[in-house]
């Protein structure tokens, strides 16, 4: 919704003249101010690991059984004193593996995102697109319906099958150079749909990768990591669509997708807690903590 936020404010705030581009910058702080009033006046909970370790069990549980479910507990285990972790030990053989899975899948899905989003005019232009705002409008408000999608479903299939599908979509645009508009509009309109469901991991994914003693360290590197791909995307593809056009941008993202598919396919865990629940498999297995259904006795949640 920011995103969408964003766009509309750049395209329709006109009238100031030369100050036109401070007005936009500037109208980011009206956001900013409204969620620094809402971190202020509204409780933000503690993460009930973070509780437990403090022997506030009792809250952790009460926590886990409002926003989780009553089919949750808190392991005994979290009761422990959790330790700071030191950055080396992001990649020690035990969390290396997730460390790098949460950092390059978070870098394979911002390259695409952050230049097609940014530079969408251009694309638009080059794909010969009669109405583009209408098709930028579409492609936001896509966004938004992807969000929704991608916050139900299991996190490791969900992300192997969004990289996959947002690729084939945009292969098929790069091969296909005389696809009819109304067919091209429809496959950009299905990745979007398909790569803003994949952002929501961005937000859950990495924070679920690690325990608690080590979770921020690990957020903080997984999110340096995708920086790489965000710079990478904005700096190259305007470079690439004015030395060859909006084909190669296609062939470019859509490769970099695939890869970022096959990475999660070979290292990503799942730590999804609806699937865990009906499939009772580990999550956060660093912590040893087992979520199973309500009808076991160690149901539990790291």
């Amino acid at each position: 919704m920011g995103y969408f936020a964003a766009y509309l404010v750049g395209t329709f705030t006109t009238g100031f003249g030369d100050r036109t581009w401070q007005v936009i910058l500037a109208s980011s702080a009206i956001v900013s101010t409204l969620a620094g009033l809402q971190r202020l006046v509204v409780r933000q909970p503690e993460s009930p690991r973070w509780l437990a370790s403090k022997g506030r069990i009792i809250e952790a549980i009460n926590l886990v059984h409002r926003y989780v479910g009553e089919d949750y507990t808190v392991h005994p285990a979290s009761q422990v004193e959790v330790k700071k972790g030191a950055w080396r030990m992001l990649f020690s053989k035990k969390y290396r593996c997730r460390t790098l899975v949460g950092g390059l899948f978070y870098a394979c899905q911002t390259f695409p995102f952050f230049g097609i989003s940014i530079f969408l005019p251009i694309l638009m232009e080059n794909m010969n697109v009669t109405n583009p705002l209408v098709t930028q409008l579409l492609y936001y408000a896509l966004m938004i319906a992807g969000v929704l999608v991608g916050i139900i479903l299991p996190r490791r299939y969900f992300l192997i099958g969004t990289f996959l599908a947002s690729a084939a979509f945009l292969l098929v645009l790069s091969i296909w150079h005389q696809a009819p508009l109304a067919l091209t509009l429809i496959l950009f309109s299905l990745f979007s749909l398909t790569i803003s469901a994949a952002l929501v991991m961005d937000y859950a994914y990495p924070n679920e990768l690690f325990d608690a003693s080590i979770r921020t360290s690990g957020v903080g590197m997984c999110i340096a990591i995708s920086r790489i791909g965000a710079v990478a995307g904005t700096f190259m593809l305007p470079i690439i669509s004015n030395a060859w056009g909006s084909q190669a941008i296609f062939i470019i993202c859509g490769t970099v997708l695939l890869i970022g598919g096959i990475i999660c396919y070979q290292w990503a865990p799942e730590t999804s807690l609806r699937f865990a629940k009906h499939n009772r498999s580990t999550i956060n297995e660093p912590s040893g903590s087992r979520v199973t259904s309500s009808r076991y006795s160690d149901s539990t949640i790291d």
